[in-house]
């Protein structure tokens, strides 16, 4: 082999070099693009299981809190009310490490994403605001999972 033959020959082995490593290189980000892709979708699978089992959690406390209300003054040194007050407060305490949060704010104004009207009243004060919640809304990450319930002045 002479030298020019070397040489193109050397030239087509670059040439080749260079396209399995620009081949390899999308492979690899087609690779990483995928695992961002999957890692975002167990996230959201994660989040969305989440939701729903908060979504049936949360009338279970609302009746807790019901029962909580009904129970009578004399009663609730009763160990057995005791308890069932305890597991409330458990329940209520796991949701809150969880990122549930609480939608139960008064004298605040409307919010039509985190608040539903039940009722309008004639009262004192400015329009619009929240005189009271009627049932608690929840949010979880900043995304309501139920709205309050709520009273507003007329």
């Amino acid at each position: 082999m002479n030298k020019e033959e070397l040489e193109k020959e050397l030239e087509a082995l670059k040439e080749e070099k260079e396209e399995y490593l620009n081949s390899w290189k999308r492979d690899l980000a087609n690779y990483i693009n995928y695992k961002n892709r999957e890692c975002e979708r167990t996230q959201d699978l994660i989040f969305s299981f989440k939701e729903n089992i908060f979504e049936k959690i949360i009338p279970i406390l609302d009746n807790m809190c019901l029962a909580e209300r009904c129970v009578e003054d004399e009663l609730k040194n009763n160990s057995s009310v005791k308890g069932l007050l305890m597991i409330k407060k458990q329940l209520e305490d796991f949701l809150k490490l969880e990122g549930i949060e609480e939608i139960n704010d008064v004298n605040i104004d409307f919010d039509p994403e985190m608040h539903e009207v039940i009722k309008q009243v004639k009262a004192e004060g400015d329009s619009g605001k929240i005189i009271e919640v009627v049932q608690k809304g929840y949010k979880l990450n900043n995304k309501v999972l139920r709205p309050a319930k709520v009273k507003i002045i007329k």
